[in-house]
Parts: structure tokens; C-alpha cells; sequence
């Protein structure tokens, strides 16, 4: 009998513990967002890779010079969003020159599910000038942005 209510006593013990560990240990699969940037950089073209906890969800593509190369070709001074990653987080860039607005670009993911390509938001920038390409990590009013410099 004695025996009985050790066993017991550490079953019940146990069970506390487990029911704590699984109470405790609940929660959100997914962690919170925590995005970080890569820059990809071939001539004066580049490419922002957003990840959101290690896992790419996006890129931000500036092309400085077309590229008749490709099917279809791509444009010179051109900026694109491609959003890669179903997490529920779009993809958000702008582009412009380091001297105000001239230049100003801007391509979103937002309201497209992923995959989704932008598309790619053009006109003509002298050769040579500086541009600013900012790229979101967008929610509603949430973002979490990384930039990078280039030429036109």
C-alpha cells in the first residue's frame, strides 16, 4: 500500500509536470518576422534579397542598363518586386536618384498573393547618377526595410 501511494504521488507529479511543459511550451508556430537583406550585385545592376527568418521571401530587382539578352527583355532603369514566400508579408521597393525625386520609382506586392512579379516600373535616368533602391518587408502599417546605392 505504501508503494501504491509512492507510485501514485510520482504519477500525479509527473502528469503536473508534463501538463505544465505542454501549457508552457504552446504557442505560435511561426516565430515573429525578423527580416534581413543581401545585396546581389552583377555590373551596375543588383538585386535585394529580403529573407524573413533565414528563408527568402523576396527580391527587390534594380536593372541599370536593359538587357535585350533575355525573352522578354529587360529595361534600363528599371525596378521590380518579386514576392516569393506565402507568409503573409508583401514585398515593397522604391528607387531614387540621390538628388530629389527625378527618377522616383516605386513596385509593390501588396494585394497579390505570392508568387507575384511586380513588373517592371521604367523610364530614363541620365547615365552615371547615383540612385537610393529601398527595400519593405510590408504588413498593413507594419515594415521592416533594408536599402542599397547604385548608378543609373
Amino acid at each position: 500500500m505504501h508503494s501504491f501511494k509512492r507510485l501514485l504521488g510520482t504519477a500525479v507529479a509527473v502528469t503536473g509536470l508534463t501538463g505544465a511543459a505542454l501549457v508552457t511550451g504552446a504557442g505560435s508556430a511561426s516565430a515573429d518576422p525578423n527580416f534581413t537583406f543581401s545585396v546581389d550585385r552583377v555590373g551596375k545592376s543588383f538585386s535585394i534579397e529580403v529573407y524573413n527568418n533565414h528563408v527568402r521571401a523576396g527580391f527587390a530587382d534594380w536593372n541599370a542598363d536593359p538587357d535585350n539578352t533575355v525573352t522578354p527583355a529587360i529595361p534600363g532603369d528599371a525596378l521590380a518586386v518579386r514576392d516569393i514566400l506565402g507568409d503573409g508579408w508583401g514585398i515593397e521597393a522604391e528607387a531614387a536618384t540621390q538628388v530629389g525625386a527625378e527618377g522616383y520609382r516605386k513596385a509593390t506586392s501588396r494585394g497579390h498573393a505570392a508568387y507575384y512579379f511586380s513588373g517592371w516600373k521604367t523610364g530614363n535616368i541620365k547615365e552615371g547618377t547615383p540612385i537610393t533602391v529601398t527595400v519593405c518587408a510590408v504588413k498593413g502599417d507594419k515594415e521592416q526595410c533594408g536599402s542599397a546605392y547604385g548608378l543609373a
